[in-house]
């Protein structure tokens, strides 16, 4: 069953792009066909979690990006992770913990024309493992305590759904 966490209207962005943005906590996984990108909370055995920068957006965050032509919702979020941390993920791991809904407010930006979905999931790791970006769109990934974690990203919109998922 789903639950709005909050409803936020205007949300701009570092493209200078606005929507509004629900966010929703949900345990089963969205449409397919309603979800243009995935993300992943990567959680790990000591209670750290995997945090990348993202350039683009100019903000810290958790792994995540748009999916590619003909990828699954869960593969997107299991190339992303390995994109921006390294780390291989088995796509059965990712449990869903909910999803943004985007409605675009101005006439551009990184989401379809009528708007869309950004599924997040919540998976667990062992420990240890060193983060190494594969690619540049995101950078600088690294390990950070709970505590870390919301002082890096507490401010952002999207925040509440990710701490859902903590």
């Amino acid at each position: 069953m789903s639950a709005l966490i909050a409803a936020l209207r205007d949300v701009e962005f570092a493209d200078g792009s606005v929507a509004h943005v629900d966010l929703v906590r949900d345990a089963e996984p969205a449409s397919e066909s309603a979800v243009f990108a995935a993300m992943a909370v990567v959680a790990a055995d000591d209670g750290r979690y995997a945090v990348v920068y993202s350039p683009r957006r100019q903000e810290w965050s958790v792994p995540g990006g748009w999916r590619e032509v003909g990828e699954t919702v869960r593969a997107c979020a299991v190339r992303e992770v390995w994109e921006e941390t390294g780390l291989r993920l088995d796509g059965g791991g990712l449990e869903p913990v909910g999803f943004e809904r985007f409605a675009p407010v101005s006439l551009h930006g990184r989401w379809p024309d009528a708007g869309g979905l950004m599924q997040l999931f919540r998976v667990q790791v062992p420990g240890g493992d060193e983060l190494v970006a594969a690619l540049d769109d995101a950078v600088d990934p690294c390990w950070l305590t709970a505590g870390q974690f919301e002082e890096r990203c507490g401010e952002r919109f999207w925040w509440p759904l990710v701490a859902a998922a903590l």
